[in-house]
C-alpha cells in the first residue's frame, strides 16, 4: 500500500473523539507541517505538555520521544505513518495516559498557494479509571480548544473548528 492511500482507518477501528481545524493563510503546507511535527515544538502550543524527552533513534532511523504531561506523566508518541506536508498519523501510550488505544491523525490540505487547513483528530475508545472517565468529558476540550488557540496564531490562522465526542465512555454510577 502506497503512504498516499493509508489512512486513519488503516491504523484503528476507534471512533473520531475530537476534531479540530485550523485554516491558516501566509504559510506553505511544509510549514505548517514543521509546526506540527516538530515534537520540541509542542510545548509552545499544547498547555498540557511540560517537557520533550528525546531518546535514541529507532532501527529504521525515525525519531522517538516521550512528551511529559501535567496530568498524564510521561506519554511515548509513536510515529506510524510520516507523509511531510500531507499528513502523520500516530499513537500515543504511557503507564499513567488514561486513554489506552489512542491513535491521532494530523493532516495539511492545502487550499491556495500560502492557504489551507489544518485538521487534527484523536481516535480512541477505552479511557482507564473511572476518575478519568469522569473528567476528561469536562476538562480536555477546554485544555484543547485553548492548545488550538496558541497552535493557530503560530500558524497564522484561526480555530473553525474544536470538538469532542465521549459518548459512550462515560463513568458508572
Amino acid at each position: 500500500m502506497n503512504v498516499q492511500s493509508q489512512t486513519i482507518s488503516d491504523f484503528t477501528d476507534a471512533p473520531e473523539r475530537q476534531r479540530a481545524v485550523i485554516e491558516f493563510s501566509g504559510k506553505s503546507g511544509e510549514e505548517v507541517f514543521e509546526i506540527m511535527g516538530d515534537p520540541d515544538r509542542i510545548t509552545d502550543w499544547y498547555i498540557l505538555a511540560k517537557q520533550i524527552h528525546h531518546h535514541e533513534p529507532g532501527p529504521d532511523g525515525e525519531a522517538r520521544f516521550n512528551v511529559e504531561f501535567t496530568f498524564f506523566g510521561d506519554v511515548h508518541e509513536e510515529v506510524m505513518l510520516w507523509d511531510p506536508p500531507n499528513q502523520y498519523i500516530y499513537k500515543a501510550t504511557g503507564d499513567d495516559f488514561p486513554i489506552k488505544d489512542y491513535v491521532a491523525r494530523i493532516a495539511v490540505e492545502m487550499t491556495g498557494p500560502r492557504a489551507g487547513r489544518m485538521t487534527w483528530t484523536m481516535h480512541f475508545d477505552v479511557i482507564e479509571g473511572q476518575e478519568f472517565k469522569r473528567i476528561l468529558p469536562i476538562i480536555l476540550h477546554p485544555i484543547n480548544e485553548h492548545s488550538m488557540q496558541k497552535l493557530a496564531s503560530l500558524m497564522g490562522g484561526r480555530v473553525v473548528e474544536c470538538t469532542m465526542d465521549f459518548s459512550g465512555l462515560e463513568a458508572d454510577g
